[in-house]
């Protein structure tokens, strides 16, 4: 009776695929990367995750041009399009009208001339802090489309370099950082056609055919956004306003807090040399159980549940059982996005094995610490 009401809410969707598309799902099915068992279990989750994206609003339009004052060596560089030093053709033609507001010293900053570039550098100067900010974050696991916390951190760096004399405004903060953003995915993108295979660009903003997607999955999902103000003031969401690193004043004008400039300064030389180093790992951590208990509790179930090495299914239950509130598909796409995170971080194994996760040696160590006192 009970296969039978399953059956009864669910209904057989023929779509039809292009033949490489279907080739690259059973690739990664059969390399086991996500822990999907079937065609059936990916394309569920792809769907979900695609309207998760979707209920949020579209990303902010830009103006043709915008101008945006700073200091001497932030101002504007005027008509100048996308550096010929960088690449010529095609891709640089659709990307000039977008980049054609970056500044130079910005530019000059964000180009890439291999891997190590990617390291994030605590700013010398310490920028102007948010003091007293009107934000109420909630303090709750991150959605599964979070799925790489470098981006966050890069979206950190940024705001730190913008904010060097004064906060700026929030919708500011957005434009500059997202302009950055495609240029920066764009130089990675260089990176990853060395042939090694490596995925840079998660959560930065690539394709310029579906702008306005990619801008807000960046946006909403690395960096965050405010929500209406209310009599206790605005509701924001997304990483940076979760881990208490970013504040925003009365006149929504965005700036590091303490505890953000501490982050800067502890994940200092941070890179897409993945994964990262286990100082950096612990650091991050330590971090999040001071200022973001509810997403560290995230990294914590991962630890706990992969202990034993469950499949898929068996870590969407554990994660299930702990959030009742959550429907499967919620709990399935937040277990993988914190999976994804404890891969970058170094405390799980990249590729299952017999369809299993497993720990890395740091997973196992750090599994064995005392967290609540020494993490």
């Amino acid at each position: 009776m009970a296969s039978n009401k399953a059956h009864a809410s669910s209904r057989i969707v023929k779509v039809p695929f292009p033949i490489a598309l279907i080739r690259r799902m059973d690739e990664a099915i059969v390399a086991e990367r996500g822990g999907f068992g079937s065609r059936a279990e990916l394309m569920r989750e792809a769907v979900e995750n695609l309207l998760n994206e979707l209920d949020f609003p579209d990303a902010a339009p830009e103006a043709a041009s915008p101008r945006i004052a700073g200091s001497e060596r932030g101002d504007v560089g005027g008509e100048q399009a996308i550096g010929e030093d960088v690449e010529t053709g095609p891709e640089a033609d659709a990307m000039a009208p977008l980049l054609g507001d970056l500044p130079d010293w910005e530019r000059s900053e964000l180009t890439l001339g291999d891997l190590a570039g990617t390291a994030l550098r605590a700013p010398d100067q310490q920028p102007v802090l948010v003091r007293n900010g009107v934000a109420q974050r909630r303090d709750e696991p991150l959605l599964g489309l979070h799925n790489r916390d470098y981006v966050s951190i890069w979206a950190l760096r940024r705001l730190a370099r913008y904010t060097e004399e004064q906060p700026i405004l929030f919708e500011e903060y957005l434009q500059r950082v997202t302009r950055a953003a495609w240029y920066y995915g764009w130089q990675l993108q260089g990176l990853e056609g060395d042939g090694s295979g490596r995925k840079l660009t998660v959560l930065f903003p690539t394709n310029l055919s579906k702008r306005p997607s990619a801008e807000r999955g960046f946006q909403t999902f690395a960096v965050g956004s405010l929500g209406r103000r209310g009599v206790d003031g605005i509701q924001p969401s997304g990483p940076l306003f979760s881990w208490q690193a970013v504040q925003v004043d009365e006149e929504n004008r965005i700036g590091l807090t303490e505890p953000g400039w501490r982050l800067m300064q502890e994940l200092n030389g941070l890179s897409l040399d993945l994964p990262h180093a286990p100082d950096s790992a612990v650091n991050f951590l330590r971090f999040l159980a001071e200022f973001a208990p509810g997403d560290r509790w995230g990294f914590d179930q991962v630890l706990l549940s992969v202990t034993d090495g469950p499949d898929r299914e068996r870590l969407v239950s554990d994660f299930a059982e702990v959030h009742s509130e959550w429907t499967r598909s919620t709990a399935s796409s937040i277990a993988q996005g914190y999976v994804a995170r404890a891969r970058e971080w170094g405390l799980v194994e990249p590729r299952l094995v017999d369809g299993r996760y497993w720990l890395t040696e740091t997973g196992r160590t750090l599994n064995r610490t005392d967290q609540s006192a020494d993490l």
